[in-house]
C-alpha cells in the first residue's frame, strides 16, 4: 500500500487511541449546559409532536426512530469504544488493542448464547443494564456538565440518580403504553429463546411502572435539595428540569415512538459530546464551533465499528427467529442485537466513570 492510500485510509478511519488525560477528567464549559437543553428541546419536541400523533400509526411507521437510530447517534454512539480503551491502558500494544477487537464480540457472543438457554432472565438482565446505562450516562453529565457536584459527594444521591433516570426511560412507558410494553417484552423474549412467555405480570401491575421512577426521582431530588451546597442550585435546577422533561416525554409519548427518539437524540447524543471532549481533535473544533469538521472527526471515530456493527445486527436479523402473526419480530431481532452490544459498551463505559469522575469527600 502506497503513501497516498495509507494517508487516504486514516483519513477516513481513525486507528488512533484516544487518550485519558488529565484534560480528560475536566469539567465541560458551563455555556454547553443551557445549549444541550436547547438542542435536546429543538430536537425532541417535533419528535414528541409526531409521536403523539402516531398512536394510530402502522408499528412499522412508530418504529422509525429506532431505525434512524441505527445510523444516527444511536448505534454510532459505541462505535469509538475500541479507540477509548486503547486511550485508558498507556501505550497499549499491538497485540493488546487485538485483544480488545476480540474481547468485544466474545463477550456479545457469550451473551447471545445466554439469551438462547435463558431468555427470561437475558431479558431483565438487559432491562437492569439498560437502567443503570442510561442512567449512568446522565449522571456522568449531571456532575460534568451541569455541575451537581452534591451527586459525587453522597453514594446514595450518586445511586439515587443512576437507577431515577434509567428507570424513566425503561420503566415509565409500561405505565399508559402498558400493552405495547407487554408485547416488547415478550417480543425479546421469544426472539432470544424461540420460546413464548406470557408477562401476564405486567399486565396486571401498571401502577409499578409510574410509581418506581416516581418515588426514585422524587427521593432523589428532595435528598438532594437537602445536601445541597452554597452555588449548587442551578445545577438541582437543571436535574429537577431534565427529569421533568424525560417524565412527561415517557409518559405521553407512545413507548415506541418515545424510546427510539430518546435512545438517539438524548442518551447517545450526550455520550457523543463525552467522546467528542476527551478526545484531543474533538474538544479543539468543539470549542471553536467547528461543527462541520466535527461531525467528519465523529465518523472518523465511529465510522468503522459502527459499520462491523449494523453487519453483525444484520446477520442477527437474518436469522431464521421468525414466529407467524407476530408484528413485533423485527423489533424483537433488533432488539436482540442492541442488547449483546450493550453489554460491552456499558463495561467500557464503567471503565471511563473510574478514570473520569472524582469522588468528592464521600458522606454515606
Amino acid at each position: 500500500m502506497g503513501y497516498l492510500e495509507r494517508n487516504f485510509v486514516v483519513k477516513w478511519i481513525e486507528w488512533n487511541p484516544v487518550p485519558f488525560t488529565l484534560k480528560s477528567k475536566e469539567s465541560l464549559p458551563s455555556k454547553y449546559s443551557f445549549g444541550l437543553t436547547q438542542l435536546s428541546l429543538t430536537l425532541l419536541l417535533p419528535m414528541g409532536v409526531l409521536g403523539y400523533l402516531s398512536h394510530d400509526w402502522p408499528v412499522a411507521w412508530k418504529l422509525l426512530p429506532l431505525y434512524l437510530s441505527l445510523f444516527i447517534f444511536g448505534m454510532p454512539h459505541g462505535g469509538a469504544d475500541h479507540l477509548l480503551i486503547w486511550g485508558m491502558i498507556k501505550n497499549s500494544s499491538f497485540g493488546f488493542r487485538i485483544g480488545t477487537l476480540l474481547a468485544y464480540p466474545i463477550l456479545s457472543m457469550i451473551y447471545l448464547a445466554v439469551w438462547n438457554l435463558q431468555p427470561l432472565p437475558s431479558a431483565l438482565f438487559f432491562l437492569g443494564l439498560t437502567v443503570f446505562h442510561w442512567g449512568q450516562g446522565d449522571h456522568y453529565l449531571s456532575v460534568k456538565l451541569h455541575q451537581a457536584i452534591y451527586l459525587e459527594r453522597s453514594g446514595l444521591l450518586k445511586w439515587l440518580h443512576v437507577f431515577s433516570r434509567g428507570s424513566i426511560p425503561i420503566l415509565l412507558p409500561g405505565y399508559l403504553g402498558n400493552e405495547t410494553y407487554r408485547e416488547f417484552a415478550e417480543a425479546i423474549v421469544r426472539q432470544g429463546g424461540q420460546v413464548q412467555h406470557e408477562l401476564v405480570w405486567i399486565s396486571q401491575n401498571p401502577h409499578f411502572f409510574l410509581f418506581v421512577p416516581l418515588g426514585l426521582t422524587a427521593l432523589q431530588l428532595l435528598l438532594s435539595l437537602l445536601r445541597l451546597e452554597k452555588g449548587e442550585g442551578k445545577a438541582l435546577r437543571f436535574d429537577a428540569l431534565e427529569a421533568g422533561i424525560l417524565f412527561l416525554w415517557f409518559l405521553f409519548v407512545p413507548p415506541l415512538w418515545a424510546i427510539g427518539s430518546y435512545f438517539a437524540l438524548w442518551h447517545s447524543l450526550r455520550h457523543g459530546l463525552r467522546i467528542l471532549w476527551i478526545d484531543q481533535e474533538g474538544r479543539i473544533q468543539l470549542q471553536s464551533s467547528q461543527f462541520l469538521k466535527l461531525k467528519f472527526r465523529w465518523l472518523q471515530l465511529t465510522g468503522l465499528m459502527t459499520l462491523l456493527a449494523l453487519v453483525g445486527l444484520w446477520f442477527i436479523l437474518a436469522l431464521p427467529l421468525n414466529f407467524r402473526g407476530i408484528q413485533l419480530d423485527w423489533l424483537g431481532k433488533a432488539m436482540l442485537g442492541i442488547s449483546i452490544l450493550t453489554l460491552p459498551h456499558t463495561v467500557v463505559v464503567c471503565f471511563m466513570d473510574k478514570l473520569q469522575l472524582n469522588r468528592v469527600k464521600s458522606c454515606c
